[in-house]
C-alpha cells in the first residue's frame, strides 16, 4: 500500500496519458488517419456512397469493393474510377477525387434497362399541355364523350394517383381536340384557343382547372389584358429568380433566345424547347430571361449565344457544358434537380447535370416533344401511339423508372 500511495501521482499521470493517447488515436482514426510503419501516419479520405435502388455493387478502379449504401474509409487521396452496378439497371460510372480528411458523397441514380410502360389514357390525348408547376396535364379527346380532360399528377408514386377527369364536354361549336391550351402562371386557369381553317382565332375560352361541367366563357374581348397580367406575373417571378444568377450568365443568354415564341401550328416543333413540354404559343413566354431554374432553385439550365446548353450551380459556383445532342427536341428538369430529361429523335435519356452518365430509358416513337418526369420521379410521361396502326389517336403513357 505504501508503494502505491507513494507513486499515486505517477500512476494518475500515466493513466491520464494513456486515456488521452487512446482518445487521440480514436479521433485520428475516425478522421481517416491510418498508421504506416514505413511512412508513419498517413491521411486518408472517405467515400459515402448511396444508390437508388440500394444494394448495388461498388467497384473502385475495377475492383469490387463494397455495396451501396456504404462508407468506404481509409482511401488514399487520389482520383478513383468508381463504377456502380446492379443487375437489371443501367450502370453508373465517374472519376471521383478522394481528398484527405474529407468525406466525398456519391448519390447514384440507376434506371431499369427494360422499364415497364403503361397507358394513362386510352381514348386519345390531343394537344396535351403541362401546367407550369408540373402537377397537372390538360388534353382533349374527340367524340361524343370527348372534351377537355385534366390528369392530376401527385407527388406520390403513380399507383396511388387519380385518373383523368372531364372539365368540359365537347359542344357543337367547340371541339376541344381542335384547340391549343395556354396555362396561366398559377397553374389553376388556362385558355383554350380555337382557330378556323385560315388559322384565325375565333374563340378564347377561360377554363378553371378545379371545376367540372363549368359554363363556357369566351374572353376574347379581354384576352390582351388577361395575357398581359399573366406575362407580368411570370416576368416578375423570373426577374426575382434571376437575381441569383451572375451578371455574366444573364448576358450570355441575352442573344440566345432559347425559348423563342412558337406559332400556333400543330406541326412538330422545330426549335428545341427548355422547361415545359407541350405546345408553346406566341401568347406567353414562360422563360423570359432564358434561365430555367431547377426544382430546388439551386441550378440553372440555359442556352448561350453560341448554342451550347449549360448548367450553372448557384451553390458551388460551377458551370458545366452539356455535350451536343443528336436531333434534340427538348430538355427539362428531373425532379431531383440533379438530372435532366433529354428528348432526341426516337430516344429519351436522363443525364446528370455535369453532362455525365447519360442513360437511355426509352427508344421509340413519341410525339411533339411531350416528355417530362412526374413529380415523384418514378416515371416519364410521354405522348405516343407505340406500335398501334396508322390513324390511331395518340395516348399518354408512363415509363416506369423505379
Amino acid at each position: 500500500m505504501n508503494f502505491f500511495a507513494k507513486h499515486r501521482t505517477i500512476f494518475s499521470i500515466t493513466i491520464a496519458v494513456l486515456v488521452l493517447t487512446v482518445a487521440a488515436g480514436a479521433i485520428f482514426w475516425a478522421r481517416g488517419f491510418k498508421p504506416d510503419f514505413k511512412k508513419g501516419i498517413e491521411r486518408t479520405g472517405l467515400l459515402v456512397i448511396t444508390s437508388t435502388p440500394t444494394g448495388a455493387s461498388v467497384f473502385l478502379d475495377g475492383r469490387l469493393t463494397a455495396a451501396t449504401d456504404a462508407n468506404i474509409a481509409y482511401l488514399d487521396p487520389k482520383t478513383y474510377k468508381v463504377r456502380i452496378e446492379k443487375e437489371g439497371y443501367s450502370s453508373w460510372e465517374k472519376d471521383i477525387d478522394v481528398v484527405a480528411d474529407l468525406a466525398t458523397e456519391i448519390k447514384a441514380l440507376l434506371f431499369p434497362v427494360a422499364p415497364a410502360i403503361k397507358p394513362l389514357t386510352t381514348s386519345g390525348a390531343q394537344n396535351p399541355a403541362l401546367s407550369p408547376d408540373g402537377t397537372k396535364i390538360v388534353y382533349a379527346a374527340t367524340g361524343e364523350n370527348g372534351g377537355l380532360f385534366l390528369f392530376p399528377m401527385s407527388d406520390r408514386p403513380f399507383p396511388f394517383r387519380q385518373g383523368p377527369r372531364l372539365l368540359v364536354k365537347n359542344q357543337n361549336n367547340f371541339d376541344f381536340s381542335k384547340a391549343v391550351f395556354i396555362w396561366g402562371p398559377d397553374s389553376k386557369e388556362l385558355i383554350a384557343q380555337f382557330t378556323d381553317e385560315e388559322d384565325k382565332t375565333v374563340a378564347n375560352i377561360l377554363i378553371d382547372s378545379d371545376k367540372k361541367d363549368q359554363p363556357l366563357s369566351d374572353i376574347t374581348a379581354s384576352l390582351n389584358a388577361t395575357i398581359s397580367g399573366w406575362q407580368a406575373e411570370i416576368g416578375q417571378r423570373a426577374q426575382t429568380l434571376a437575381l441569383l444568377a451572375p451578371d455574366e450568365l444573364k448576358s450570355a443568354t441575352a442573344e440566345a433566345k432559347p425559348n423563342e415564341k412558337q406559332s400556333l401550328s400543330k406541326e412538330p416543333q422545330k426549335t428545341p424547347t427548355l422547361g415545359l413540354p407541350g405546345i408553346q404559343t406566341g401568347l406567353i413566354n414562360y422563360f423570359p430571361t432564358g434561365l430555367v431554374f431547377s426544382p430546388d432553385e439551386e441550378k440553372i439550365l440555359y442556352k448561350n449565344k453560341d448554342g451550347q446548353y449549360k448548367i450553372f450551380d448557384i451553390k458551388d459556383k460551377k458551370e458545366s457544358t452539356l455535350s451536343e445532342f443528336t436531333n434534340l427536341i427538348s430538355i427539362s428538369w428531373y425532379p431531383d434537380s440533379g438530372h435532366l430529361v433529354i428528348a432526341e429523335e426516337n430516344k429519351l435519356s436522363i443525364i446528370e447535370t455535369d453532362g455525365l452518365n447519360k442513360m437511355t430509358v426509352f427508344s421509340g416513337n413519341f410525339i411533339n416533344g411531350f416528355v417530362f418526369a412526374n413529380p415523384a420521379g418514378s416515371g416519364l410521361i410521354i405522348l405516343t401511339t407505340l406500335t398501334q396502326g396508322e390513324g390511331t389517336p395518340a395516348n399518354l403513357y408512363e415509363i416506369n423508372l423505379k
